[in-house]
């Protein structure tokens, strides 16, 4: 038996249906309502985790395709605190929705550039934003297998030059 509520379920069921009356099938092993995310979007979710701190992230909008993300704390009617991750398309985007009383009620804690794996400082000069690109971080653009066995390779070619060029020591 399943722990998600029963309307999800049915959310579920009637897009499967969907699905299947436009002819489409499913992806084979994935659900229906799950975004596919890629590598460096993965990563984007890991830094908002971390920039988060033990607090959960309530809720992940645009993310997929988007080239930079923003950590917001936003505060519900109710008065309860809660995160969210934004995919934003665009610098210009990005600059849009930092800018200070642009919303009520929304503190941006922090963006991140998807797919350079670089966190964004937010700095306002003279009323302008102005964003300055961080480090990119270890392992936001992951190396394909075969490119870094081309890569070993190279080093290895050149290591053995290099020893052969080396005068022998007696």
């Amino acid at each position: 038996m399943s722990q998600e509520p029963e309307y999800l379920q049915r959310l579920r069921r009637a897009q499967q249906e969907r699905l299947e009356k436009a002819g489409k099938a499913a992806p084979a092993g994935s659900e229906a309502g799950t975004p596919a995310y890629t590598a460096q979007e993965h990563e984007t979710l890991r830094w908002a985790r971390e920039l988060a701190a033990g607090t959960e992230l309530r809720s992940v909008r645009n993310l997929s395709g988007a080239r930079f993300a923003v950590l917001v704390r936003l505060q519900s009617a109710s008065g309860m605190r809660f995160l969210s991750v934004e995919g934003l398309p665009s610098r210009d985007a990005l600059k849009e929705r930092v800018k200070p009383g642009a919303t009520v009620g929304e503190e941006v804690l922090g963006a991140y550039e998807v797919k350079g794996g670089r966190p964004v400082t937010i700095a306002i000069e003279a009323g302008q934003v102005a964003l300055k690109m961080g480090t990119p971080r270890p392992g936001a653009n992951p190396v394909s297998p075969e490119k870094m066995l081309r890569q070993a390779a190279t080093q290895a070619e050149q290591r053995a030059k290099s020893r052969a060029n080396r005068p022998r020591e007696r």
